[in-house]
């Protein structure tokens, strides 16, 4: 291989990089900010459903207990409160969740980042040879 093929693999892969790198910064109209600020507010919807099922859940019990027992409103109050407990339960899961997932893709990224840039230097150290 000639030294200005090797240059001009080089300063392609170059090219490229930067160009990922612009579009990491700033995204094109291509639509992807718009899949991540969707997939924001279905994360942000889905903790509020849980939020509020796991109180009606609780709610629900409670009441059928009440009224069961007819001990007003003894179990509504109880199963009120536990329902509130798992509903904080179930927000942090799914917050530990998105945390790790975003870490996982961060991770990824930096892989990916240090072997596009041993590549880069491999082939620029053969193109000095």
């Amino acid at each position: 291989m000639s030294n200005d093929k090797k240059q001009s693999n080089l300063d392609d892969l170059g090219a490229r990089v930067a160009k990922a790198r612009r579009a990491r910064l700033d995204p094109s109209d291509d639509g992807s900010h718009v899949q991540t600020s969707n997939a924001g507010v279905s994360q942000a919807f889905r903790i509020g459903v849980d939020m509020l099922s796991a109180l009606m859940v609780g709610t629900g019990m409670g009441w059928f207990l009440d009224k069961w027992l007819d001990t007003k409103p003894w179990f509504l109050i109880i199963f009120l409160f536990l329902g509130g407990a798992a509903g904080i339960l179930n927000v942090y899961r799914a917050a530990m969740r998105m945390t790790a997932e975003i870490e996982n893709e961060l991770k990824e990224e930096a892989e990916s980042d240090a072997k596009t840039a041993s590549k880069a230097k491999s082939v620029h150290k053969e193109s000095e040879k």
